[in-house]
C-alpha cells in the first residue's frame, strides 16, 4: 500500500456512514443509484460472475445480486465493508462475498475470471489510471463487460474545484483525487486495452447547475460512467 492509497482509504473510513446515508437523503445519490441500477439491469445477467472493485458499502453489489449474479466485492475500507455485510444480512442476499482488500490484490486472481467488472468512483484515487483499468480488463472474459465511473474532467465545476483546492485546500476530498477523464479520453483508453466502448452517461449535477446545464451535460455533470465489452 502506498502512502497515497492509504490516505484515500483513511478518508473513506472517516466518511463511510455519512457517504452511505447519502443514498437515503441526497437527490444526487438517488440519481446515481437509478443510473447504475439501469446499467446493471441491462448488462448483468443471471449466473454472471461479477467483481465489484471498490464496492464501498455494497450498494451496486446488491443490485447485481438481485438480478441473479454471483458477486465478489472488495474495498480497502474496513468500515465500508462492515456496513456492506450488515446490509447484506438485512437483505438476505447470500451470493455476495465482501472482502477488505486493495485493488492491487486483484493481480493474483486468474485472468478472465469474471463476466462483469464494476468500479464506481474508485480509480480517481489511484495515480496510474491506465494501469488500474488494465488490471480490471485482465479479469474479464472475452465479451465481458466493464462498467466504471470517475470524475468528468470536462465538467466546469470540477475545473473550479481544482482551482479552489489549489488556493484554499478545499474541498478536502480533492487532496486524494489523482485522475479524471473526459468521455473521449476514457473511450480511447478502453480501446487501447482491448475494450470496445458500448455507451456512456454523464450524471451528478453540481450545486447551482441551472446555468451550467445550458452548456450541455459534458460540461455540467460531474461524473462519467462508461460501459465497454472486452474484445
Amino acid at each position: 500500500m502506498t502512502a497515497k492509497t492509504a490516505d484515500a482509504v483513511d478518508w473513506h473510513e472517516s466518511i463511510a456512514e455519512s457517504f452511505q446515508a447519502g443514498y437515503d437523503h441526497s437527490p444526487r445519490f438517488r440519481e446515481r443509484l437509478a443510473l447504475w441500477r439501469d446499467l446493471i439491469g441491462r448488462h448483468v445477467g443471471a449466473g454472471d460472475r461479477v467483481l465489484d472493485a471498490g464496492c464501498g458499502a455494497g450498494t451496486f453489489s446488491f443490485e447485481a445480486a438481485r438480478v441473479g449474479a454471483s458477486v465478489n466485492a472488495i474495498d480497502g475500507s474496513a468500515a465500508m465493508v462492515k456496513l456492506a455485510r450488515t446490509r447484506q444480512q438485512e437483505l438476505g442476499l447470500t451470493d455476495i462475498g465482501f472482502e477488505v482488500a486493495l485493488l492491487d490484490s486483484l493481480s493474483a486472481r486468474p485472468e478472465g475470471e469474471f463476466d462483469v467488472v464494476l468500479s464506481s468512483s474508485v480509480l480517481e484515487y489511484l495515480p496510474d489510471l491506465k494501469g488500474e483499468v488494465a488490471r480490471l480488463v485482465r479479469l474479464l472474459k472475452p465479451g465481458g463487460r466493464l462498467i466504471l465511473s470517475m470524475p468528468n474532467s470536462e465538467s466546469l465545476y470540477r475545473k473550479a474545484e481544482r482551482i479552489a483546492f489549489g488556493l484554499t485546500g478545499r474541498p478536502r476530498y480533492f487532496a486524494h483525487v489523482k485522475s479524471m477523464a473526459s468521455a473521449t479520453e476514457l473511450a480511447a483508453l478502453y480501446r487501447a486495452l482491448g475494450v470496445a466502448p458500448v455507451e456512456h452517461h454523464f450524471y451528478a449535477a453540481p450545486p447551482g447547475d441551472g446555468v451550467l446545464a445550458t452548456l450541455g451535460e459534458h460540461r455540467s455533470k460531474t461524473l462519467l460512467v462508461m460501459v465497454g465489452c472486452r474484445i
